[in-house]
């Protein structure tokens, strides 16, 4: 049987081609659906297209008409596309953003993108959750403090990358700009940013904060006009096309933030000499300088240098009270504290003695 959705992708992805876009075609569950040419080499080396065929994901992406049609006359069981970020003209950097419900027995399921369930802001602005000017307030939702309004269930996220942005944005002083929002069939969204040349943006899952995924060099978004296996993604309403807005260089600034120093190699003997009161105070300023994503980490790494020194009982409190000013809960912090304190422990004994 032919695939119905087969010439409704290609004809997005040609659209999305003519303005600079590179792409790919997709299958039903979001992945590239051209097979690799690799697959049945008994050792496969990496390969990114030198070999000359198709088949290597985002690698394959292009702008140009006939080798879109081409990988999609390899792939007819397509149904969606994808564009691939980090890539010249636009530098395309997407912002996923999750919305899942944790309420038991919401007959809405995960966060729907229709209605008035978890919409929380006009798309592509950066007035998210905030009254209308003139005092209105978004369909679905109630005033408590006025007499005869109408009131509606709150729904509870476990999830909500929306709301995790808008609160980096007011932490960093950034706005978020009106810019391309797809919404996908999980009611989430996808924010379309324009990077600047010569800056590779990483991918990332949750580390700038939970429910906020990061699409950069080597990923791609699932572009509006794509069929996946729960439903379509599609343009939000007032939103730009095909034009991404830059991003917000505070933004930039969190998303090409350098990884904590990787921990050094593990020496079998005594502890390392006492470190002195400025060493201590290092490690303490270096936990306090986390920024979310990056807080554990920073807090496990301070932790283990100084247990390995022998200073971890003293200087634990004051690790812990600096996670807990950078916004870490108190119960983690402890526990990640008292992990590093068993690491060390381990790693200080000699190979003989460990189980």
């Amino acid at each position: 049987m032919a695939n119905p959705a087969l010439a409704h992708a290609l004809a997005h992805a040609l659209t999305a081609a003519a303005h600079g876009f590179r792409v790919i075609p997709l299958t039903r569950a979001k992945l590239p659906a051209v097979r690799s040419p690799h697959h049945h080499d008994p050792a496969p080396l990496p390969c990114h297209g030198e070999c000359g065929r198709l088949g290597h994901g985002v690698h394959d992406a292009s702008a140009d008409p006939e080798a879109i049609r081409a990988l999609f006359a390899a792939a007819p069981w397509a149904t969606g596309y994808g564009i691939a970020c980090g890539c010249p003209p636009h530098h395309l950097i997407g912002v996923d953003l999750d919305l899942t419900s944790g309420r038991a027995g919401d007959p809405q399921g995960a966060g729907g993108a229709s209605g008035t369930d978890g919409r929380v802001g006009k798309p592509g602005t950066s007035d998210l959750g905030k009254p209308r000017a003139n005092g209105a307030r978004m369909p679905g939702t109630s005033d408590p403090g006025r007499p005869g309004t109408r009131r509606t269930t709150c729904r509870q996220y476990r999830t909500d990358g929306l709301a995790a942005l808008a609160r980096l944005a007011r932490e960093h002083a950034f706005a978020i700009p009106r810019t391309v929002t797809v919404l996908t069939p999980s009611g989430g969204r996808h924010l379309w940013l324009c990077g600047p040349p010569g800056l590779t943006v990483p991918n990332s899952a949750g580390r700038l904060a939970p429910g906020i995924d990061i699409r950069g060099l080597g990923g791609y978004l699932v572009g509006p006009g794509s069929y996946g296996s729960r439903g379509s993604y599609r343009l939000a309403p007032g939103s730009p096309a095909w034009a991404p807005a830059p991003a917000p260089p505070a933004l930039l600034r969190l998303l090409t933030l350098p990884s904590p120093p990787p921990p050094r190699a593990y020496r079998f003997g005594p502890p390392s000499p006492e470190p002195g009161p400025a060493a201590l105070a290092g490690l303490v300023r270096f936990v306090r300088a986390s920024r979310q994503g990056q807080r554990n980490d920073r807090l496990f790494w301070a932790a283990c240098r100084a247990y390995e020194t022998g200073a971890g009982p003293e200087l634990a409190p004051a690790l812990i009270e600096a996670a807990l000013d950078t916004g870490l809960p108190p119960r983690e912090a402890r526990a990640t504290v008292a992990s590093a304190a068993r690491s060390a422990a381990r790693h200080l004994q000699p190979p003989e003695t460990w189980s």
